[in-house]
């Protein structure tokens, strides 16, 4: 039995090392090589200039190459304190990572205003993320325009704890809580510079389902609140009042305390063709909403939306990706550039 084996061993060590080679001299997804997040890093971004690149699905689509700048975002030039500075910040939509940065809506939104503007977004962010990036970019940049993009399922993960990010702790009490991401170890590191690897995790998407098993199977230490247990504080839910009274009290408390004035942008339902009604109430509509209560700017971005839609102009890369194409980014940033820019200073 081992006289047949070793030559299986070596004609399947041969062929990894032929599926190597070859994915080496493809647009294989490479991730950006994220950073450890611990309170001295409270924002998942990746290692500075890291040349990366990005693809999506086994047949390597939407696939752009290039480097992060100076604070690991995808953006085409490098992050300076500056007063005047703009920072958009949400999720994967102003990551953007089927654009090149200057089609991102951040870019665009700087160029139409003439200031800087800077995007802060990660894969998979919540509010919860949102107001510590808020917290950390009016340190770093001395900001005083934050733009909050508000996207299907942002308050409703805010209770969820994801390695890397923040969520809403607490039954009773709430506060921001922050899951640590550690340094990845010198195997994992080498299992990240394999392509075929990358291509198994990224664009196989490995990724996706290992974080949903991660997230359904962990074990948690008890003072962790989940979503299931604390819907009520997080969900689409008419009572959906704790966590939203907090985030509220906190961005507000984040005004005075760094003279800013924090903008949330509402998008449409990105997934109308999944089962997002229009008009539908959104966990973010309802949020929307209380936020212009409790006196914060809200621009709203479904009516625009709309008669783009209505013209037959597509707005996203489906049925590969339903995040917001070119178009989608020049028309968002058309619009809140118009209804912010009295609040410029």
């Amino acid at each position: 039995m081992t006289k047949h084996l070793l030559p299986l061993l070596l004609g399947t060590l041969a062929t990894v090392l032929v599926a190597e080679a070859a994915l080496r001299a493809l647009p294989v997804s490479t991730g950006y090589d994220l950073r450890a997040v611990d309170p001295s890093n409270p924002v998942l971004r990746g290692t500075s200039h890291f040349r990366y690149t990005y693809s999506r699905g086994w047949n390597l689509q939407l696939s752009n190459s290039g480097e992060l700048n100076n604070y690991g975002f995808r953006a085409s030039y490098d992050y300076v304190r500056d007063p005047r500075a703009l920072v958009v910040i949400g999720n994967s939509f102003v990551q953007a990572d089927a654009l090149d940065p200057r089609d991102d809506m951040a870019e665009r939104l700087g160029r139409r205003l003439g200031r800087p503007s800077y995007g802060i977004g990660s894969d998979g962010a919540s509010l919860a993320d949102y107001l510590a990036d808020a917290r950390w970019a009016t340190g770093e940049f001395g900001t005083h325009t934050l733009l909050i993009l508000l996207t299907t399922g942002d308050l409703k993960h805010a209770c969820e704890p994801r390695p890397g990010q923040h969520f809403l702790n607490g039954a009773a009490a709430l506060s921001l809580a922050l899951v640590e991401r550690p340094v990845p170890s010198t195997f994992k590191r080498l299992l990240n510079d394999s392509r075929l690897f990358r291509y198994v995790f990224d664009n196989l998407r490995f990724a996706a389902n290992w974080d949903k098993g991660w997230r359904r199977n962990q074990d948690q230490p008890p003072d962790l609140q989940t979503a299931a247990a604390f819907d009520a504080g997080c969900g689409d839910h008419p009572d959906a009042g704790p966590a939203t009274q907090f985030l509220m009290r906190e961005f507000h408390a984040l005004e005075g305390a760094r003279d800013a004035r924090v903008i949330f942008v509402l998008a449409p339902g990105y997934r109308r063709e999944q089962g997002v009604e229009a008009g539908g109430q959104r966990d973010v509509d309802q949020f929307a909403d209380r936020a212009e209560q409790s006196g914060f700017a809200v621009v709203r971005l479904t009516e625009a939306f709309d008669a783009a839609l209505a013209t037959g102009t597509r707005l996203d890369f489906m049925p590969i990706d339903g995040h917001w194409n070119a178009a989608a980014n020049a028309l968002a940033a058309d619009v809140v550039a118009g209804a912010v820019s009295a609040f410029l200073r």
